[in-house]
Formats: structure tokens, C-alpha cells, sequence
């Protein structure tokens, strides 16, 4: 079993979050719903980066929202995120993770109902949001957030 790979995949999505977010108004522009929404969640997007996998489960709800309110410019991009995170959130099922499960192994407590023969499994999911198929979709959400909803999802 390997806990360090688990932490280390829950931190890189913690951060790959992070970096991403949104989409942008679309054709309601920044007073849109969708927009109104980016902005209330864009302050969990920056405690994701802080490590704090406690908050993964919020982050994830926010996310699957925030796709399916995208508008049609940037939809495929929020659809790739959403199918990733859709995929992870499979693999802690199988694996016998919850989210609340992470924090205790991000301090070195494994969950007993885990099973570790899957837990790679999972670890594998959460690599793949470092693909650059999701580094592009996240930078173009992240653009199409700051150019359309006025919200800047970079951190900066």
C-alpha cells in the first residue's frame, strides 16, 4: 500500500483544481447565473491550494454545478473536468474512500474500510488531471472565467 502516492495524487488535485475553475457567462455575460456562481466559488478554489483535502467534496460539488451551468463556449472544455473528476470520484468508491476519508491519510491514518489493492487504482485517476488535455481545458475555463465573468480563478 502505498500512502504517500495516495497523498501526494489527492494533493496534485487539490491544485489542479486550484488552478482551474470556472467557465464565464457565456451569452448571459458576468450578470449571468453562471457567472454570479463562479464568483461565490471562486474563494474555495484558493483553499483548495492551501491542502486542505477536507474541502475536496465542496470543490467537486461546485464543480459538477459549474458544468452543468456552462454556457456553450467553453461547455466541452468544463465537460472534460467534469468526466475527470466524474473518474476519480468512481475510483474513491471503488477504492472505499470518502472524501472526509483523505485528510485522515494526508496525516498518515488509513481508513479501514480502504482497499489498498485499489487505492493505486485511484492514484492512477488523479495523475491524469495533470494531463495536458485537462491543463488545456483548465486554462481555457480559467480565461474565458477573467474575459467573460470578470473573475480571476488564477490566484494572482
Amino acid at each position: 500500500m502505498k500512502i504517500p502516492m495516495a497523498i501526494a495524487s489527492a494533493v496534485l488535485l487539490a491544485g489542479t483544481l486550484a488552478a482551474c475553475g470556472g467557465g464565464d457567462g457565456g451569452s448571459g455575460g458576468s450578470g449571468s447565473d453562471y457567472c454570479k456562481d463562479l464568483k461565490k466559488a471562486q474563494g474555495s478554489f484558493g483553499d483548495l491550494s492551501s491542502g486542505d483535502l477536507g474541502e475536496l467534496d465542496a470543490a467537486f460539488k461546485t464543480f459538477h454545478k459549474l458544468a452543468d451551468e456552462a454556457p456553450s463556449d467553453i461547455d466541452a472544455d468544463w465537460k472534460k473536468l467534469d468526466t475527470a473528476l466524474d473518474t476519480v470520484e468512481k475510483a474513491m468508491k471503488d477504492a472505499g474512500l470518502k472524501f472526509s476519508d483523505l485528510a485522515e491519510i494526508q496525516k498518515g491514518k488509513m481508513p479501514e474500510n480502504v482497499d489498498p489493492s485499489k487505492l493505486q487504482g485511484l492514484a492512477a485517476e488523479m495523475t491524469k488531471l495533470g494531463s495536458s488535455d485537462f491543463t488545456q481545458a483548465s486554462k481555457s475555463i480559467e480565461a474565458h472565467a477573467k474575459k467573460t465573468c470578470k473573475v480571476d480563478l488564477s490566484g494572482s
